[in-house]
C-alpha cells in the first residue's frame, strides 16, 4: 500500500469547472483530498451541498487556514493575481486556469516573482489543448517558431465582441479576422482564449507566439491548431470540439487536463 501523502486540494471558483473538480475529488480514493472551496458568498450554500466535508470559504484568509497543498484557480485573472502571492508563500502550489493574467506585464512580473520566492510553485495546465509538454521539450532543442490558429463558431465570437473586427453575419466559410501575438490577442479578448497563454508560457513566450483567429460558421464548438518548429522537427497538433450546441458546456480538455495533473502528483507511475 502506498505511503505517499495525499495532497489537500483547494478549488478557487465555483463555475462549471470548479463544480466538476469538487464533485470529482470530494469522495475520491485516488488523487488529492478535497479540502476547501473558495466561493462567492451567494454560492456558499450550493458549495456546502456539493462538498459537505470541505471547508467552504469566502475569503483568502479562511481558505489558507484550510491548509491546501495545491489549489486550482478557475475564477478570474484578478482573483489569481490577488490570491497567488499568499498561496505561494504558504507553500501551496497553484494550477491556474485564468492565464490571461499573464498578458498584463505587471501581473506577469508579480506572478513570476511570487513563484520564484515560493516555496509554492505555479504549474501551468494544458487546458483546452490537452497537451503542451512537447513545447517545453522543444525549447531544449532549438524551438524557433510557434503558431496557433483558433476557430470559434460565429455566435461565440459575437458574444465575445469580435464583430468589431469582422462582419460576422452572412459568413459562409472559415474567415481569418485577426493575427497578432499571444499577448495582443489576450488584451483584445480578456477573460477568453486562455489556451493561447498556456501555449506561450510553454514555448516562446507571449510576445513571440503568433496567433490567428478565425470565425468558422461550419462548427458549433471551438477548434485549435498548433504548429511548432524546432531542431527536432516540426509538430502539428489539432484539437476539435465535439458536435454540441454553441451554448452547451463544451466539456473540453480543460477540466480533464487539471485532473490529470492532480492525480499525477501522487501516482506510483506518473504518466
Amino acid at each position: 500500500m502506498s505511503t505517499r501523502p495525499r495532497d489537500r486540494l483547494g478549488v478557487i471558483g465555483f463555475g462549471p469547472i470548479g463544480r466538476r473538480l469538487a464533485a470529482r475529488f470530494r469522495d475520491a480514493d485516488d488523487g488529492p483530498q478535497l479540502a476547501a472551496l473558495l466561493v462567492r458568498e451567494r454560492q456558499a450554500s450550493d458549495a456546502a451541498a456539493l462538498a459537505p466535508d470541505a471547508a467552504i470559504c469566502t475569503d483568502i484568509d479562511s481558505f489558507l487556514k484550510a491548509r491546501p497543498t495545491v489549489a486550482v484557480e478557475c475564477a478570474s485573472a484578478a482573483t489569481l493575481v490577488e490570491a497567488a502571492p499568499a498561496l505561494l508563500a504558504s507553500g501551496c502550489d497553484i494550477l491556474p486556469l485564468s492565464l490571461g493574467a499573464f498578458a498584463d506585464r505587471d501581473a506577469e512580473t508579480l506572478l513570476k516573482q511570487a513563484a520564484a520566492k515560493g516555496p509554492g510553485r505555479i504549474e501551468v495546465p494544458a487546458g483546452a489543448l490537452g497537451s503542451i509538454g512537447f513545447l517545453t521539450a522543444a525549447r531544449e532543442n532549438g524551438l524557433a517558431r510557434v503558431e496557433m490558429r483558433i476557430g470559434y463558431p460565429l455566435e461565440r465570437w459575437q458574444m465575445m465582441g469580435a464583430d468589431r473586427f469582422v462582419t460576422l453575419k452572412g459568413l459562409r466559410e472559415p474567415t481569418v479576422f485577426l493575427e497578432a501575438s499571444a499577448r495582443e490577442i489576450a488584451a483584445q479578448f480578456p477573460g477568453h482564449l486562455n489556451v493561447t497563454i498556456g501555449v506561450a508560457l510553454a514555448g516562446l513566450g507571449l510576445d513571440d507566439t503568433q496567433v490567428t483567429l478565425l470565425a468558422d460558421p461550419t462548427v458549433t464548438q471551438a477548434w485549435f491548431e498548433l504548429e511548432a518548429h524546432s531542431a527536432s522537427g516540426p509538430v502539428h497538433l489539432r484539437v476539435d470540439g465535439r458536435d454540441a450546441p454553441v451554448h452547451q458546456d463544451p466539456l473540453d480538455y480543460t477540466t480533464f487536463s487539471v485532473i490529470r495533473l492532480l492525480q499525477r502528483r501522487s501516482a506510483a507511475i506518473a504518466t
